[in-house]
């Protein structure tokens, strides 16, 4: 199997707040891989004296982990126990209830000769490509049902070109977590959210499951 991994960001004057990763047991059978984008704070305050890269390691490198050594677990107990794990690290020195603590969209694939289990969380989207050699977009659907007005700010983000101090996300817009009408993003708990994140099977594709965001 041939696997490439590559981010960059979206800013060249930020540093790079993405996570990517993919693990294959040794043997050989299946596999699993995921995919952080981190989202970039609004300028001021975060309750966090951490950063996004800082998160999205600690969230990225649990997931991981946890979608390899327990395949008993479906990939969203998976990421709720991802969550609980990395919130509890900086649980005593940060401000986890802030709107604006670190957070990311998520992209799940855990893999077998049988089925491919997959997570997608917020606006990044898994691609499958089929066996007739057709590519299937995963993504969260949930994004549709938000408020015409949430998306107008959503896309007008994100319409704006790297650099500029105003393509930061604003609160109201892509900053909220789970408020609602908000956007659904990974931040601190587990909690709340955790009926609404749907994981679901695919029948096994013949090459490894690809990501974008």
């Amino acid at each position: 199997m041939r696997i490439e991994l590559a981010t960059e960001p979206g800013d060249p004057q930020r540093p790079n707040e993405d996570y990517a990763s993919v693990a294959l047991p040794a043997s050989g059978e299946g596999g699993a891989l995921v995919l952080l984008d981190g989202v970039t704070p609004p300028e001021g305050d975060d309750g966090c004296v951490h950063s996004v890269p800082w998160f999205t390691a600690r969230l990225g490198g649990a997931m991981l982990e946890l979608s390899v050594s327990r395949r008993d677990m479906t990939l969203t107990e998976v990421l709720a126990a991802a969550l609980a794990r990395t919130a509890d690290t900086h649980r005593a020195t940060c401000d986890l209830s802030h709107p604006r603590t670190p957070q990311a969209t998520v992209v799940a694939a855990r893999w077998s000769h049988e089925a491919v289990e997959h997570l997608v969380l917020s606006d990044s989207v898994l691609l499958l490509e089929k066996a007739d050699g057709s590519v299937h977009p995963v993504r969260d659907t949930r994004l549709d049902a938000q408020p015409p007005a949430v998306r107008a700010r959503r896309a007008a983000v994100q319409a704006l070109p790297p650099g500029r101090p105003n393509a930061r996300p604003r609160p109201g817009s892509t900053s909220v977590r789970w408020r609602r009408g908000g956007t659904p993003r990974a931040a601190s708990s587990p909690r709340r959210p955790i009926r609404r994140w749907p994981s679901a099977r695919s029948p096994a594709p013949p090459r490894a499951p690809r990501s974008a965001d």
